[in-house]
């Protein structure tokens, strides 16, 4: 019985080590394309849209990526007027998602926000929206056309934690009608489009330690993209990898 035991001692402190590396990472509703943009060794993603006790899998998360996907109700931000111009509206996923934000903002948790889900950023922090860019902004940038489409975006501020630092303008994916309008007080404009739609944002660091957001799709620019590349190693990195 002792040689058993002294067998099991090196099996289980590999376990152990094994177990402390593992890494648990939240989408607030998932798809292929983020998983293969954020998967990795030693990393479990979870999908809490599909999973009832969200409570459970928060007390495991390293980290939270809010994804794309339907307007936000406008309620939320206290607007009824831009009930009128919305798509159909997910109350399930916009109390989810408000739950994800507050416990990532409450326990400093790496984040990480996807069209609607920079939307939910700014909304969740005290911002509001656009309810439709084309009619209140114009289309002098068209930031979709029956799916995606491209467009160009300028850096109006540095951070190394999304973009590269040695270009000021890049091509980027969109496929959205709403957009932020009143930035909440936390959060900075990094990127704007052409039309001065903000395109990306930072969380300010005496606020929360790594909030980043863009309102295009990183996870489908490609693996080679230098974006793609860039937004996935800043969110690891805050994740202690």
């Amino acid at each position: 019985m002792k040689k058993l035991i002294f067998a099991l001692v090196p099996f289980l402190f590999l376990f152990s080590c094994h177990k402390e590396q593992q890494k648990t990472i939240i989408l607030s509703k998932a798809s292929s394309n983020y998983i293969k943009w954020i998967e990795a060794e030693n990393v479990i993603v979870l999908d809490a849209y599909t999973i009832k006790n969200t409570d459970s899998i928060l007390a495991l998360a390293d980290g939270i990526i809010l994804t794309g996907g339907e307007d936000i109700n406008p309620l939320q931000y206290n607007d009824s007027i831009n009930l009128a111009v919305c798509g159909d509206i997910n109350y399930q996923r916009d109390t989810l998602e408000r739950k994800l934000f507050d416990f990532a903002f409450k326990n400093k948790l790496p984040l990480v926000g996807v069209c609607r889900g920079m939307q939910m950023m700014n909304v969740a922090s005290g911002g509001s929206l656009y309810g439709d860019i084309p009619t209140e902004i114009g289309t002098t940038v068209i930031h979709r056309n029956n799916g995606e489409v491209m467009h160009e975006i300028v850096i109006i501020d540095t951070c190394s934690l999304i973009f590269p630092i040695d270009k000021d303008t890049f091509m980027v994916n969109s496929w959205h009608h709403q957009g932020l309008k009143d930035i909440s007080e936390n959060l900075r404009v990094i990127a704007r489009s052409f039309d001065g739609l903000p395109e990306a944002v930072i969380m300010e660091k005496s606020a929360h330690p790594f909030m980043i957001a863009v309102q295009f799709h990183p996870e489908r620019l490609g693996t080679d993209n230098p974006i793609h590349q860039k937004m996935r190693d800043s969110f690891y990195n805050a994740m202690g990898e």
